[in-house]
């Protein structure tokens, strides 16, 4: 078999040249699951508590299988006075959050809100080893009283035709303005 000059050639080419070294990409940030258990002190709910010295790179964190009917709150608490933290809360991993808050002056941050699947939290400072507390609350499923859209006609308590009289004497004196429009339409159109 005869290989073209052109084609033998950037074989040649490809098989001389060294090999590049692959691109040094930087790992994926650690995260880690957050498993929030039963506290007595909570009478309600559940929580997960962390404890951590916040740096420059963030501590990050998840909690996975959430539904809408799951309330959650996230707190940010400093140990100390003067500390700045920052709290950030995202949708899906390594993407722009989509809640921020900064503790100052001793004062915590705080997040309440309701989500489907999973959310991530990230804490970092600006200071190296600055010490923080992080509660994430998950609190018990919101089951609402919801009555039944479809009943039996045996149960049925509506009123008897009361809403369907309304509605017939509104169809009623739309018809006659109606009328009395055309009837004006016709004699105006004779005239002229």
């Amino acid at each position: 078999m005869r290989l073209r000059p052109s084609l033998a050639c950037l074989l040649a080419l490809l098989l001389a040249a060294p090999a590049l070294p692959a691109a040094a990409a930087d790992p994926p940030p650690t995260a880690y699951r957050l498993e929030p258990r039963k506290v007595p002190d909570l009478p309600e709910g559940k929580a997960a508590m962390v404890r951590g010295q916040a740096g420059e790179k963030p501590h990050r964190f998840f909690l996975e299988h959430l539904h809408m009917m799951v309330p959650v709150v996230v707190t940010l608490r400093p140990l100390t006075r003067d500390a700045r933290l920052d709290l950030a809360i995202g949708k899906y991993p390594w993407e722009p959050p989509v809640r921020q808050g900064r503790t100052e002056q001793g004062q915590q941050v705080s997040f309440r809100f309701r989500t489907e699947g999973e959310f991530q939290v990230a804490v970092s400072s600006p200071d190296p080893g600055t010490p923080y507390k992080l509660l994430v609350w998950v609190g018990d499923e919101i089951k609402p009283d919801l009555k039944p859209v479809v009943v039996p006609a045996s149960q049925y308590q509506g009123d008897a035709g009361g809403g369907n009289a309304l509605w017939w004497g509104l169809a009623a004196a739309g018809l006659l303005v109606l009328a009395g429009g055309w009837v004006v339409f016709q004699r105006r159109r004779k005239r002229a």
